[in-house]
């Protein structure tokens, strides 16, 4: 099967690469190559023969060599040839690219939700370069090392629907399942959903063991908290610190404090 495919951005596994290229209709085409290398199949050719017809591709990228055409798997082929790895890292590698690769590919829009994108009115000019640039800042935060791509993509929306006033309830519903929270409100935004200051609600947010204040006098997350939030770096104004971001279904443990 032969696409017509562009480049992505590679991502990184470990020190390795692996390169994405998507079609005509959005969906992400992964280099075997690449993906072979990770999972230590030392035969790529022989593990692809293996594939049905509608899982395997033909893909055009820029290399150091020119234009050259590679081997591609698409996600349903990517599974497969994990099922096929005998490596015992194929599982940590499987979950690196279902909670990282693929929602960030879906952050930047380049993996459309199927008849979403068509159903939508354009946006006009001005919310359209307020969305465009929240989304770049977004996926530079995506890749940061230690920030999890589903929790970028939280936050991401939520500061388009904060700036643009447009509802992105229907694409939140697309984020992918994780075992983890995805955690997205500060002490302040939070508040507002209690109808409380963001140092009452820091306060609260305290007396239920989920959070304390450390030696530098800055609140910090308790072992229970863990479970609720995360504690995402950032820099503001030359003070480097953690930003505190909490998982919306807290609420209700505050409110039985209450």
């Amino acid at each position: 099967m032969t696409n017509s495919l562009s480049s992505l951005l590679p991502f990184h596994y470990e020190g390795a690469q692996i390169r994405v290229l998507t079609d005509s209709q959005g969906a992400p085409w992964f280099i075997a190559a690449d993906l072979c290398s990770c999972l230590g199949i030392r035969n790529p050719s022989d593990a692809l023969s293996r594939l049905d017809d509608d899982e395997k591709g033909l893909g055009s990228t820029e290399t150091l060599k020119g234009q050259q055409s590679l081997a591609t798997v698409n996600e349903s082929g990517l599974y497969a040839l994990v099922l096929s790895s005998r490596k015992p890292e194929a599982k940590r590698f499987k979950r690196w690219i279902t909670h990282e690769v693929l929602p960030a590919i879906r952050l930047t829009g380049s993996y459309a939700v199927p008849n979403l994108a068509s159903s939508q009115p354009a946006l006009p000019a001005n919310k359209q370069d307020s969305v465009n640039a929240l989304l770049l800042i977004g996926q530079a935060i995506a890749q940061v090392p230690g920030v999890k791509a589903g929790i970028a993509m939280a936050a991401t929306l939520t500061c388009i629907q904060e700036n643009t006033g447009l509802s992105v309830e229907t694409l939140r519903r697309t984020l992918p399942a994780t075992e983890e929270p995805i955690c997205s409100l500060n002490a302040t935004q939070l508040g507002r959903q209690l109808g409380m200051a963001a140092r009452v609600m820091n306060q609260h947010l305290a007396a239920c063991g989920l959070q304390l204040r450390n030696a530098r006098d800055e609140w910090e997350l308790s072992e229970r908290g863990q479970q609720w939030a995360e504690a995402l770096p950032y820099c503001r104004q030359g003070h480097s610190g953690y930003q505190i971001l909490w998982n919306p279904a807290v609420v209700d443990i505050v409110r039985g404090l209450g």
